[in-house]
């Protein structure tokens, strides 16, 4: 079996309340930029990797991260010429070759993000030759179900959709100080209030604090159980998350959704900087790179709680021993649809998957001709 076709569609993503609401984020230091992340982050497109055997087969993969047009401009520059003819089991080796390939401009990124989208598309693929999930393929199932929390801040609706653990998107950071924090801990509490001393509560901070304001909303929250608060400084500042995290050892802290392959996640591991691993199957590598920076995890007792929505991502926790739980995002509440079809998605807090070969999800032609919008996926 050889490749004989690697296609690109590329579909622009719908608004919903991640890109109009206010959410702190890198840029809300800025005042006009503050309001809503759609006023810096320009056009936001996925894309669907769409690999072809010459036996007919096809694999689909999505590549993270919001920017699917210049994705697809590497696939079509270089990666392309380097998957055509050659075997699409053999996985590993491509992935390989795509990174050393790609290094002199890639390594993290936008280029990991389209080697992501490719390896999901083989994994895919060999799911469909061989007649069986990926799950399967990946070690099989661990679990008989896989626990999902709800991120959003609509917790009154999110109860009543049966979740029983909600993940919040602080809206404040350091800019709006004091009043913004004390906002924040409202937030907290009231979602405390609603759903009741058995939920957990986690914080997404998206990379918009700087120490001393993680510090202060975590001890701040403390009194409220939050479970864990996540991402709250820039990516590259590892030993920020280290220092809020001796600081706070009542809450974990968490990160990982920025970071890229098993190299960038050594260095989280190595220096202790979180409590739990946060990879993106869609941006870190895809598949085979998430099952590796599982195992590092794993030799470190770290659980591994994937950041991002979907079949891939539900297919690696089911197959992995220390990935606990998954994410929803509410991203349907403004009419967006799932980029794929055939999506798992949750009921009563839990995801069940089927048997069906590869990831189980196909094209839908009315996303992809712009007739159904697709929802955002960060």
């Amino acid at each position: 079996m050889k490749i004989t076709e690697v296609k690109v569609h590329v579909v622009p993503m719908s608004a919903s309340w991640l890109s109009e609401g206010v959410i702190a984020n890198p840029m809300s230091i800025y005042p006009e930029y503050k309001p809503k992340r759609s006023s810096w982050f320009g056009p936001m497109s996925a894309a669907i990797v769409e690999i072809v055997t010459d036996e007919g087969l096809r694999g689909l993969g999505t590549v993270g991260g919001g920017k699917g047009r210049v994705a697809a401009a590497i696939i079509d520059e270089q990666f392309r010429g380097l998957l055509i003819g050659k075997d699409p089991s053999k996985i590993e080796l491509l992935w390989e070759q795509m990174f050393r390939a790609s290094q002199f401009y890639g390594r993290k990124g936008v280029v990991i993000e389209a080697i992501s989208g490719v390896d999901l598309a083989l994994w895919d693929l060999m799911g469909k030759a061989l007649g069986a999930p990926v799950y399967q393929l990946a070690g099989g199932q661990t679990k008989d179900r896989i626990p999902v929390y709800v991120t959003g801040n609509l917790t009154e609706r999110h109860l009543k959709e049966g979740f029983r653990h909600v993940k919040l998107a602080v809206p404040h950071g350091p800019a709006d100080g004091q009043e913004g924090l004390k906002k924040n801990i409202e937030l907290v509490a009231r979602t405390r209030e609603l759903i009741g001393p058995e939920g957990d509560i986690m914080l997404d901070c998206y990379m918009a604090l700087d120490v001393p304001y993680a510090i202060a909303l975590a001890k701040a929250v403390a009194g409220f159980k939050v479970l864990w608060i996540e991402e709250p400084v820039p990516p590259d500042q590892i030993d920020s998350y280290r220092r809020i995290k001796d600081a706070v050892p009542e809450i974990m802290i968490t990160g990982g959704e920025h970071e890229f392959t098993r190299y960038g996640f050594r260095d989280l591991i190595e220096k202790k900087a979180v409590d739990i691993l946060q990879p993106d199957i869609y941006r870190a590598g895809g598949l085979s790179e998430l099952k590796k920076i599982a195992a590092m995890a794993g030799a470190c007792d770290l659980p591994v709680i994937p950041h991002g929505v979907g079949a891939p991502t539900y297919h690696f926790v089911m197959s992995t021993p220390n990935a606990q739980r998954a994410e929803f995002v509410d991203i349907f509440a403004q009419g967006g649809k799932p980029l794929l079809k055939g999506e798992p998605q949750p009921k009563g807090g839990y995801v069940e998957l089927s048997p069906a070969p590869g990831f189980g999800y196909d094209l839908d032609e009315d996303v992809l001709s712009g007739k159904s919008p697709a929802a955002l996926i960060w």
